[in-house]
């Protein structure tokens, strides 16, 4: 029992001497610079309909589902397939830009601006016995 103590409060000992802070090797104080926060966040889109992002910054329109060769879920394969959307992306309400985006192979994200989008997923998935349901694509912006 001496001895499983003895190595808990070892263990502890060295927790609080990996998480303490290092000491500053100069006398000034800490920048005030700010770097800007990345911010991610999941949207998703109807087709034939738009999301923003940062404010109304970044405008996404799910423009097509272009294809989608996905394994059917009530089917066993021996390749995953690929799911591929075409969005417009528009950026402080300047000229559109066309993209593809794929779930499995290249491109599957692209940058516009300082925003990075990729392909979470499109449903309905294939084999759900959802196929008239209107597609949606959930993609994650992240800015940089």
């Amino acid at each position: 029992m001496k001895r499983h103590l003895t190595l808990l409060l070892a263990a502890a000992a060295l927790a609080a001497c990996s998480s303490a802070a290092a000491p500053r090797l100069d006398d000034q104080t800490p920048s005030t610079s700010q770097t800007p926060a990345r911010v991610v966040d999941t949207l998703s889109i109807g087709l034939g309909q738009s999301a923003t992002f940062d404010a109304g910054r970044l405008e996404i329109r799910f423009e097509a589902r272009v294809g989608d060769s996905r394994c059917p879920a009530n089917v066993v394969c021996f390749w995953q397939g690929d799911a591929h959307a075409k969005i417009v992306t528009r950026v402080a309400g300047g000229a559109g830009v066309t993209s593809s985006l794929h779930s499995t192979i290249e491109p599957r994200k692209v940058t516009v601006d300082r925003y990075t989008i990729s392909m979470v997923g499109l449903t309905p998935f294939p084999g759900t016995g959802r196929d008239s349901e209107t597609p949606t694509l959930i993609v994650r912006v992240a800015s940089e």
